[in-house]
């Protein structure tokens, strides 16, 4: 072996030894931060406490008043359907009947449809 192959030899090995290492330390340290978590600072966790506090107050608040909205609105058909028989007589639209008259010509037609009729049986 000459003594370029010999030094281009010790080269790769040390440029794979160092490849190596340098992926086996970065996939040590993924693991490492996920197994630890994300882990905040006293001040950061104290302010996203805070404001998921107040998310949950303001959330409150509206279901409460969207809940005050829906039984006000309930009690307020109730007492219209109650106060709707005491109320002042509504007029009520007349209810129209429809009467069918039959014309004379088509009496005329199914007697003589009957007859047909009875002719063919006979």
């Amino acid at each position: 072996m000459s003594g370029e192959e010999f030094v281009l030899s010790i080269l790769a090995i040390i440029g794979g030894v160092g490849l190596t290492g340098f992926i086996f330390y970065n996939i040590f340290k993924i693991i490492r931060t996920w197994l630890g978590g994300n882990s905040y600072d006293d001040e950061t966790f104290e302010r996203l406490a805070r404001a998921f506090m107040q998310h949950k107050k303001e959330t409150d608040r509206r279901l409460q008043n969207l809940e005050a909205i829906v039984t006000d609105e309930d009690q307020h058909t109730i007492s219209k359907s109650r106060s709707g028989s005491s109320s002042p007589k509504q007029i009520e639209e007349p209810r129209r009947t429809i009467e069918i008259e039959e014309d004379e010509e088509n009496q005329e037609t199914k007697s003589s449809d009957g007859n047909l009729r009875n002719m063919l049986r006979e």
